[in-house]
Formats: C-alpha cells, structure tokens, sequence
C-alpha cells in the first residue's frame, strides 16, 4: 500500500501558456512564439515537486467536469500523483489561466474560476497522522481553514501558502493556525498593512511566536524564526521561465520540513529547487531532482537582518 507523506490540498489549474518576445504595454496585435497547456494551480504544482523530490505525495483539490479535468487527471496519472479523494463538481468548468510569458521568463497572468466551483463547500474526509505533513493553499479556502485548525490541534507540521488575499478572518485563521504561513510579497503587505517586509514579518512574530516566511522571487526569501529574522538570495541564473517557481518553492520547503531538515536548510534547498526550476522551458516537468538541488544550494548563503 502506497503511503501519501504530504498531502497537498487546493487550486488546480489548466495553464495556458503564450510566449512572446515582450508583454505589450498597449493594445495591439502581437505574434506568438509559442503556445503550450500544462497542468498548474498551487497546491496541484506542489504535490509534483514533492514528487520529483522523492517524497510521496498526495494532491486534493475540485475538478470541473469537462475535457480540461480529463487532461489534468492524465497529467497525475502520468506523474504518479494520487488524486482520488479530490472533487469532481458536475456541470462546471474547471479553472484555467493564460500566463503570457516574455523572453526573459517574466508573465501576465490571467486567471479564471467558474462560480460553480468557489461556491462549492464540499470536503472531501481528509485523515491527520504525525507522520503526514499538509500544504495548502488559500484558493480553496474552506479546506485549508479546516486542515490547519486540524494540525494545529494535532500538531502537525502544516506548509500554507498564503497568496494576495485581502486579510479577513478565514485567511487569519490559516495564518495563526499554520505551522508554517509563506506569503507572497504582495500577501504579507495586503494582510499587515505594513509596507516593509521588515517590519511586517516583525508584527507577525509579537502577534504569535512562530515561524513565518515571505518570497520575493528573485530577491529570495525572508523569514522570521526565533525572533530573528533572515534572507535567503535567489542565486544569480539565465531564467527562462519563471511561472510557478514560487509553487515549486513551497513543494519543495514542504518537502525538507518533512525530511526533518532545518528551517534554514528547509529554505535554502527550496530557492535551489525553484531556481533551477526557472533555468528550464516545461513547467512541472523541469522541476529538478533531489540530486541537482544539492549540488545547487551550496552556492546558496544566508544571513542575519535583523
């Protein structure tokens, strides 16, 4: 019997990929290099990396119910990803988004998400161990609301991924409850009102004694444990895409949490995974293994900032 030691719980997406030499700053007809579907969303990207590391994984999110869900079921089964215990909503769409992506990796994303799905407040039966660790993301913010109030409970290492969100209760409620809240820049100051990322990972620790993380892409990573706060570089590389490096991140900081590695070891072999991840066209599947990241993050220092 196959045993899922991380359980990856939220978005899932078709994304659409678009290459372009440049993102246009005006309305105007522009040509594509080229266009690729792939499997993405948060949590779905996660499970992968998890994967790709060596971990088994498990991901648990809503499908809609057409031909795109059918794609994205292939692509788990390809990978030999669990997704048994998701949900399937009948008579809506699944969500998809179209990343427009220029020749130095960076995107305009676009996303969709049928009603009919958001709306859904189905759970599927969701079981807790010791020996299981969780991620979620904030996407399916129902699930993630009950999973961390759960391993808060049961004390449960729980990775969530806390996006650009306005802050309400339900997200502060994931955030107090989550062994391990990473935000993206834009989520921590929309969630503090601090615009200092200093100051704002600061405000969170007075509040509650715990770890909390922010990632800047390639400005690396700040986080604050033990009242002390450090940074983590992104290593300087040739990125050639860079859309879901932050999801490959937190699969990977998930991952070495699990392996019972350190925060700092946590965080720096993660900045590796997602670094080499960028250097490569493909998405899920240039996600490197465990191997390469090792190598990779010896390059990697991190220091002391406050």
């Amino acid at each position: 019997m196959r045993i899922n030691n991380i359980i990856c719980v939220g978005s899932v997406f078709l994304d659409n990929i678009i290459s372009l030499e440049s993102i246009p700053k005006k309305p105007i007809k522009v040509k594509a290099k080229r266009i690729e579907k792939r499997l993405g969303g948060c949590a779905a990207a996660a499970s992968f990396t998890v994967k790709k590391l060596g971990v088994q994984s498990e991901f648990i999110g809503r499908f809609g119910d057409d031909d795109v869900s059918n794609f994205l079921k292939s692509e788990f089964n390809y990978f030999n990803v669990n997704y048994k215990r998701s949900l399937s909503i009948k008579k809506s769409l699944s969500s998809q988004s179209y990343v427009f992506q220029d020749a130095k990796g960076e995107r305009l994303l676009v996303a969709y998400n049928e009603k009919r799905i958001l709306v859904n407040k189905s759970l599927p039966k969701f079981s807790f161990s010791p020996k299981k660790t969780y991620l979620v993301d904030v996407h399916w913010i129902e699930a993630a609301c009950y999973i961390t109030k759960k391993t808060h409970n049961k004390k449960i290492n729980c990775i969530a991924d806390v996006d650009n969100f306005k802050k309400n209760k339900k997200i502060e409620q994931i955030v107090n409850n989550a062994s391990h809240p990473i935000f993206s820049e834009t989520g921590l100051f929309e969630y503090t009102k601090i615009k200092s990322k200093i100051r704002s990972l600061k405000y969170l620790y007075n509040k509650k004694n715990k770890f909390y993380g922010v990632t800047l892409g390639s400005k690396g990573v700040y986080w604050i444990d033990n009242n002390v706060i450090y940074h983590c570089p992104a290593p300087k590389i040739k990125a050639i895409e860079t859309n879901g490096a932050g999801d490959v991140f937190h699969g990977a900081f998930a991952t070495f949490i699990h392996k019972k590695k350190t925060i700092k070891e946590s965080v720096e072999l993660a900045t590796a995974t997602a670094s080499l991840k960028c250097t490569k066209f493909g998405g899920i599947r240039s996600v490197p293994n465990y191997k390469l990241v090792k190598q990779f993050a010896k390059r990697i220092k991190t220091s002391i900032v406050g």
